[in-house]
């Protein structure tokens, strides 16, 4: 399989993910409406600088790779934003995942945290299907 095949299978990933997302959102369990935001923003993206051939970091936060090979090339403000978000979702992750020491992970997200993050999940995607086209 071709790095361009990889690359947009990540991208069509991101989007079922983010539709499992917003199922999550519906029932209820808003971390895990959290959590999945965070995997499809991390897979839309990396999809995205895998079809333009960069070598992506193993790490769920990538905001600084986004912007160090975008910028320049796309509205510097728009790839900020996404790289903002990105960022955002992976120092939410954890939590999202595991809650803190004190408190569970369905405790420490709302039904507005929720929504925020569904809106944004969603913004990115558009950008890097905009970017397709």
């Amino acid at each position: 399989m071709k790095n361009v095949d990889i690359a947009k299978a990540y991208i069509k990933d991101a989007e079922i993910i983010l539709e499992e997302a917003r199922e999550s959102f519906q029932k209820g369990y808003y971390h895990r409406t959290v959590r999945k935001c965070q995997e499809s923003v991390e897979l839309a993206l990396k999809g995205l600088l895998s079809l333009k051939g960069i070598e992506y970091p193993k790490l769920h936060k990538i905001g600084k790779v986004l912007v160090d090979v975008l910028v320049g090339d796309i509205d510097p403000i728009i790839v900020q934003k996404a790289a903002d978000i990105s960022d955002q979702l992976a120092i939410d992750r954890e939590p999202s995942f595991y809650g803190s020491e004190d408190t569970p992970a369905e405790k420490l997200f709302d039904e507005e945290d929720a929504r925020d993050v569904i809106e944004k999940a969603e913004s990115v995607m558009v950008f890097v299907l905009n970017l397709l086209k």
